[in-house]
């Protein structure tokens, strides 16, 4: 009987001519400066509150670097190296009669977080991403924060982690291993300090869902839709009680 690690999918997305070496090659950069981030902010004086101008220039370095960096390995390990089009990232028409797929599975992911972070709390322990939080502190730096959160993240992170790290392990891990490892290294690089550590079971389990999605659809739309539909909802609710504190202080 054939596996899932030998058996491609119905969408293809097993037939990928790059495999576990351009997946560790593109990881190098990105964890470089994901521990040397998390170094600083391990050896820096949290108690300081960073200013606007700070988080404005941080959000466009994140933007134009970090989610630069993410597209550009991505597409340079894979189609530029193999001159390959957009479709073999994913960037394929989405079924219609899967439409139901990316709201339904949104919702699902964020009620285990919250789940998640009840219980969490119900223990005296604590997750949250401090960074992210201190975004929603000026009214003025909510519009960028909303380009980098809504927009730019969910692009960039479904291009690296789904749309070529994730179809890069399949051959050397199956299905189920490619889910797992792409899922957990999305939710480690959602680790900004030892506050956040909580984050990476509940963001590794939100990643492979992603993977899922995408395995299951044939289209990276349907994972950046429902990364989309998540990351809105969680800016909305965060931008929503730092409006409201604000207006009670």
């Amino acid at each position: 009987m054939e596996t899932l690690t030998t058996t491609p999918s119905a969408t293809g997305i097993t037939h990928k001519p790059w495999g576990l070496p351009a997946v560790l090659l593109a990881l190098l950069l990105p964890v470089l400066i994901w521990g040397s981030s998390l170094a600083i902010s391990l050896s820096s004086d949290t108690s300081e509150k960073l200013s606007t101008g700070d988080i404005i220039v941080g959000l466009v370095v994140t933007i134009l670097v970090l989610d630069g960096l993410f597209i550009g390995l991505a597409t340079g390990l894979s189609l530029w190296r193999y001159k390959l089009g957009w479709g073999e990232l994913g960037f394929r028409p989405f079924d219609r009669n899967f439409w139901w797929l990316p709201p339904v599975a949104a919702v699902g992911a964020w009620i285990a977080v919250i789940a998640y972070i009840a219980i969490l709390t119900a223990f005296g322990a604590e997750a949250k991403q401090g960074e992210v939080e201190e975004l929603f502190e000026s009214r003025a730096v909510l519009p960028l924060a909303g380009v980098a959160i809504v927009l730019a993240a969910p692009l960039a992170e479904e291009i690296f982690f789904r749309g070529f790290i994730f179809p890069g392990l399949l051959r050397p891990f199956g299905l189920v291993g490619a889910m797992v490892i792409s899922g957990f290294l999305f939710g480690l690089f959602h680790v900004t300090g030892p506050e956040s550590l909580g984050l990476v079971l509940p963001f590794g389990l939100v990643g492979m869902l992603f993977a899922w999605l995408y395995y299951r659809t044939g289209s990276l739309w349907a994972s950046i839709a429902t990364h989309l539909l998540f990351n809105l909802v969680s800016f909305f609710l965060l931008a929503l009680a730092s409006l409201m504190g604000n207006g009670s202080a």
